[in-house]
């Protein structure tokens, strides 16, 4: 038996085109601007609070808050663009970030399970999220957020069969 290791030309390696990923569900921007709000107003109360009883000027609270109000109403749609996930014959892949850019492929036959979520604030907002762990840890190793339910339900399944496939 002879072993091999030619090299491969760059050249010939398949490009994933900003175009092939899916982009997620526009109502995921909206939950995700709606929840970073309502964080920064409970901050405000909380600030607002603690001023009054240690007798401090309210604004010291408030400008920082109104300025992350305003960077968030900024950032997340600019970043909302960026994100998008892609599902081809052996793999899948989700890419986030604006400042800080993530692409993850995970392949079919790495992976162990795969699960549906819907919390709180996704189900006024009729969203979801899949996970997809692989072997050796108890966190997800791709987590496809931004999904309608019946989406999301129907991704975990198509996952879940192509991965018992590559077995």
């Amino acid at each position: 038996m002879i072993f091999e290791n030619l090299k491969i030309d760059i050249a010939h390696i398949p490009v994933l085109e900003r175009e092939d990923f899916e982009s997620l569900r526009e109502d995921y921007l909206y939950m995700r601007i709606s929840s970073r709000i309502l964080f920064l107003l409970f901050a405000a109360g909380i600030g607002g609070l603690f001023s009054l009883f240690a007798k401090l000027y309210f604004g010291y609270w408030l400008f920082p808050i109104l300025g992350a109000v305003l960077i968030v109403i900024i950032y997340e749609p600019l970043a909302f663009k960026v994100k998008g996930y892609l599902l081809r014959e052996h793999d899948i892949s989700y890419k986030t970030g604006l400042l800080f850019f993530r692409q993850t492929t995970v392949p079919f036959n790495r992976i162990q399970h795969c699960e549906y979520n819907q919390g709180l604030l996704g189900r006024l907002f009729d969203i979801a999220s899949v996970k997809v762990f692989t072997a050796g840890g108890n966190t997800s190793d791709l987590s496809v957020r931004g999904l309608s339910k019946e989406s999301a339900i129907k991704l975990r399944d198509h996952i879940t069969k192509l991965s018992s496939a590559h077995e």
